[in-house]
């Protein structure tokens, strides 16, 4: 008969002491963001105006459009609605957050658990007629926390104004942590309309960097009315961005998304990091507005090579289906917003006529040229979306320019046909 081997019990007491020790040394988990976010509805449709307007944030990649994240840079995050649709109920609310990491909604200024699933009241029952909901992440080391507020808001009817859409970029504040300029859209027929840019992937490089020192700024006067404008410069990224082969930032600034997440992660990360685009319920015909350009001295490769060209900007429009041929979404990225076979309409400035002498205001006006008809019907119901783009350095997203490049922007208009 075969005996059975006995392990002697001290074995036994220090192989628990070991994997105790294992377990006890694993460093606790210091992240804490929201990664998901959605809400339930029966009937989707009759409330928003795609399946996928359930799913906060923005797709994977353009190949997997239906798995959507929240970026990492987001604080807020609003579902937006039909103009015509109002909810007046609790709403089941799905949030996923960083592994480890544990959930609070606040009420009555107290942090609550939340469990993902808990109907919660988010009613929108007419524009600026809504309630916001905060929350609370704190990471599995209890030393770092995050504070959200979760929305869903009815946007206004769509209209167009006689004037077009006046953009004079004058909502700004620097972020949660006072590291940068963000912008919110002033314009009350604008409000679903989310403007972008790459200051979350600089402060990466140089987390040092005061707000102004930052590739897209706020300057608060001397605009074209004297007020704020847009200040747009290719910064050197030091020396994490040479190890990197990340040698500058361009100042940027699109409607869009930012996803911070992608940014470092090589040539590809960076141009998926850059989300162009939003739902447009109108029909671009012209962008037009005032710019000052002035170039940095030498343009530079990606391995920061010197380059026998000049630096210059780039301010374009782009209006493109949002749907493939299954009604999957579609969002546009830095790889594809000037080539993607689901544009239909196109503006930009033509870079052989930009002024370079950085002196005063100049006008620009871009008609929006199309290559294919679009049913009014169709723009309607939001199956097109809008981007428009500025950038201090034309090749900036495969970072080649010239550090010093710099666009200042004012007063854009965008004219539509309805």
């Amino acid at each position: 008969m075969k005996m059975k081997r006995r392990i002697p019990l001290y074995a036994l007491a220090l192989a628990a002491l070991t994997l105790n020790a294992c377990i006890d040394h694993e460093p606790a988990n210091a992240e804490c963001d929201i990664e998901r976010c959605w809400i339930h509805l029966d009937q989707p449709e009759d409330i928003f105006y795609h399946d996928y307007d359930t799913l906060a944030g923005e797709p994977i990649s353009v190949d997997r459009p239906a798995e959507k994240v929240v970026p990492t840079s987001l604080d807020s995050i609003v579902f937006t609605t039909r103009w015509n649709a109002t909810i007046s109920q609790p709403v089941p609310l799905f949030i996923e957050v960083t592994p480890g990491a544990k959930l609070f909604i606040i009420q009555d200024g107290r942090e609550v658990p939340f469990v993902s699933g808990t109907p919660v009241d988010l009613h929108a029952t007419a524009v600026g007629e809504n309630a916001e909901q905060h929350f609370v992440v704190r990471s599995e080391d209890e030393i770092w926390s995050r504070h959200y507020r979760i929305s869903i808001q009815i946007p206004p009817m769509p209209s167009y104004p006689p004037e077009g859409f006046e953009i004079k970029f004058e909502g700004y504040e620097l972020n949660s942590n006072g590291q940068y300029y963000v912008w919110t859209e002033t314009n009350p027929f604008l409000t679903e309309i989310q403007w972008a840019n790459g200051n979350p992937g600089f402060r990466m490089s140089k987390s040092s960097a005061k707000p102004n020192e930052y590739p897209t700024v706020a300057v608060p006067e001397g605009g074209v009315d004297g007020g704020p404008y847009l200040k747009l410069t290719t910064c050197d990224t030091g020396g994490f961005g040479r190890m990197v082969n990340m040698r500058i930032a361009a100042g940027n600034h699109f409607i869009g998304s930012f996803d911070v997440g992608q940014a470092l992660n090589g040539q590809a990360g960076a141009l998926a990091a850059t989300r162009f685009g939003q739902p447009f319920a109108h029909k671009p015909t012209r962008l037009r507005g005032f710019y000052r350009f002035k170039p940095g001295a030498v343009k530079q490769d990606r391995q920061g090579n010197p380059m026998d060209e000049a630096d210059v900007c780039d301010i374009y429009c782009v209006f493109y289906r949002n749907t493939d041929a299954a009604g999957k979404q579609v969002q546009l990225d830095g790889a594809n917003v000037l080539s993607s076979e689901n544009i239909v309409g196109l503006a930009r400035i033509n870079h052989a006529e930009v002024d370079t002498s950085g002196e005063g205001w100049l006008p620009f006006d871009l008609p929006v040229n199309y290559n294919t008809e679009v049913s009014e019907d169709d723009v309607k119901e939001r199956h097109y979306s809008m981007t428009i783009c500025f950038s201090s350095s034309v090749d900036g997203a495969y970072f080649r320019g010239a550090i010093g490049s710099e666009l200042c922007v004012d007063n854009v208009t965008l004219e539509c046909e309805y």
